[in-house]
């Protein structure tokens, strides 16, 4: 083939025009991002619950939550928004394609209850909103992070030092001051707070979550034993604000 100087004239000249067409060629692929008739929303609320998730103690909105998007392949943030006071979300004008979406919340599945993310992938269709409806997050509450109450009165009963058991005879039943009352919740092995009652013998546990209560106070042993004895009484707290009264705890002294 005889090569002129119109001919490589005319394969510049193509060359040159599509250099230039490139962009053009570019603009017409869109991209995951913002710029499409696509979008995503949802509702983001939050679930609380005791430390061995045995009892679901709240669900609200999560309020002022982030809410991340990526694009695509990207493995950078595309952009995030904050929830609203409903919990509610969105991510408006996306093109379509793949998109990301991920969260922050307490991993289930963590012995120590360690703070994770939830992801969410989602694949757009152009002109369609994706509504994800209510989505979850999970938070974990200590036994002290609610708003119940256990309350009551240990009172004490004092022998006379001149009897012995079982023949003994009662001096007097006092309020017991600064007697040491502890709370146990749920199945823990050990106690979760230790108080001392006021001088009318009155106690009170506050803040306290919905769940099971065990609350005891060591008592003498009377019958001539080396070891205290555990008076103890059980409660559970059904709902957020209840006040229960236990009653009365009566430990023995010689």
């Amino acid at each position: 083939m005889q090569v002129t100087k119109s001919s490589v004239k005319s394969y510049i000249l193509r060359g040159l025009v599509f250099l230039l067409m490139l962009p053009f060629f570019y603009s017409c692929i869109q991209q995951e991002g913002y710029g499409g008739t696509s979008g995503i929303e949802g509702v983001l609320m939050t679930k609380y619950f005791n430390d061995d998730y045995s009892v679901l103690i709240k669900e609200e909105p999560a309020v002022d939550e982030d809410v991340f998007i990526l694009f695509g392949e990207e493995d950078f943030l595309g952009d995030k928004v904050a929830t609203s006071v409903t919990g509610a979300f969105e991510f408006p004008f996306l093109n379509e394609g793949d998109y990301r979406l991920y969260y922050m919340s307490v991993d289930t599945a963590s012995v120590s209850n360690e703070e994770g993310t939830v992801i969410i992938d989602l694949s757009l269709k152009s002109g369609k909103t994706t509504d994800l409806d209510t989505i979850y997050r999970f938070e974990v509450l200590n036994f002290d992070d609610g708003s119940g109450k256990l309350s009551g009165v240990v009172k004490l009963i004092n022998y006379k030092n001149d009897t012995f058991y079982p023949f003994l005879d009662v001096k007097d039943i006092t309020f017991a001051q600064e007697q040491e009352v502890y709370l146990v919740y749920g199945d823990h092995e050990f106690y979760d707070e230790r108080i001392r009652t006021n001088f009318d013998g009155y106690f009170e546990f506050d803040n306290l979550i919905p769940g099971d209560y065990s609350v005891f106070v060591y008592s003498e042993d009377i019958t001539g034993g080396s070891q205290d004895i555990e008076i103890v009484k059980n409660a559970t707290i059904t709902e957020e604000g209840e006040a229960i009264d236990m009653g009365e705890f009566i430990i023995e002294k010689l």
